[in-house]
């Protein structure tokens, strides 16, 4: 779960961006491992969604096309040509406390994103959405797991000599 953690939690700041439509029913690691980016934008689409509704068509339309960029960049990380996350660990149920922080995490962004100018903010966010970038995205997750089994590969060998 330590894992999965350092995975996600980046990936929620890294990238802004979610499934609104989301039930928040994750049942398996996979879930929140192909739509975590996704997820961390839900505050972020409903504030553009209350506040600009005259932009609610656009942002629709961007955040569709980004949709499908950001779950197929999720399934395609690979590092050192493989997969990080192995079969057996992203089909294992969800912790259920892992599940209460994500919940509070989005709570505490929907909270701070009031703050924001609307005018500004959300034609911002769909000109985000309009210009994200797959492979950049990709090479960023790729780049956090080259980060964490370096440290992990460190720890290990700083262990080993103790």
């Amino acid at each position: 779960m330590k894992l999965i953690k350092f995975i996600f939690i980046p990936l929620l700041c890294y990238c802004n961006v979610s499934f609104a439509e989301e039930d928040f029913i994750i049942k398996k690691n996979r879930d929140i491992f192909e739509k975590m980016p996704l997820i961390s934008l839900q505050p972020m689409l409903n504030f553009c969604r209350e506040e600009q509704p005259q932009l609610n068509v656009e942002l629709e339309k961007a955040y569709s096309v980004a949709k499908v960029k950001l779950v197929n960049a999720a399934k395609n990380v690979k590092y050192n040509g493989i997969s990080p996350l192995q079969q057996k660990e992203i089909d294992q149920p969800v912790d259920a406390a892992f599940k209460h922080e994500l919940q509070k995490m989005l709570e505490i962004m929907s909270i701070s994103i009031r703050k924001v100018d609307a005018e500004k903010y959300c034609p911002s966010l769909i000109d985000r959405l309009n210009n994200f970038d797959q492979a950049e995205f990709q090479r960023a997750i790729e780049m956090q797991y080259s980060h964490y089994i370096d440290r992990a590969t460190q720890k290990k060998k700083a262990l080993s000599q103790e």
